[in-house]
């Protein structure tokens, strides 16, 4: 798997610099009418090319924890199928050129292609970026609309888990030379 990420990386890291994602979480939020659900990973893999205005993001899906070992299980093995499907990515473009020269705190559109369970969906989000005592860190949300990703929800839990998921995206970037 670590050759696959170097074969997709390699466009990125060539003659450019480049920052890679430090220290991040990723996070989703289930809101419905029985039950919220939510759940954090640390595991976000990333690099991101101002120069060139791309980036790459990945997370391993069984590094999601939640609250209850049952719900991370049935996450894992009946939605996600994480056996099949164990990554999600986003790779895409900034919209705007990013200048990290004199950095200021700003909101950058960014757009490509978000892969989750096995399926690619175009999507578009914002995402701010901060200087905070010469640490670049970043923040974003956006949301996920489980058919959109051929997420079967069984009838028997429709009440328990929303159609719509809220994604929370943050970390660090560190420089690499």
């Amino acid at each position: 798997m670590r050759i696959l990420l170097f074969i997709i990386l390699l466009p990125l890291l060539s003659l450019s610099q480049n920052f890679f994602v430090n220290q991040s979480e990723v996070s989703f939020f289930s809101s419905a009418p029985i039950e919220d659900i939510s759940a954090i990973s640390n595991r976000l893999e990333g690099v991101v090319d101002f120069e060139n205005s791309t980036f790459f993001f990945r997370v391993p899906i069984t590094t999601f924890i939640f609250p209850s070992s049952l719900m991370q299980k049935h996450f894992n093995e009946k939605y996600m199928e994480s056996d099949i499907y164990d990554i999600s990515s986003f790779k895409g473009i900034f919209k705007e050129k990013v200048t990290i020269s004199n950095f200021q705190n700003q909101i950058i559109k960014a757009e490509g292609a978000l892969n989750i369970h096995g399926v690619s969906q175009d999507i578009s989000i914002h995402t701010e970026l901060m200087d905070n005592n010469e640490v670049m860190s970043f923040h974003s949300e956006f949301k996920v609309v489980l058919k959109d990703f051929n997420i079967k929800v069984p009838k028997i839990v429709m009440m328990n888990i929303a159609d719509t998921i809220l994604v929370r995206v943050s970390g660090t970037l560190i420089e690499k030379e």
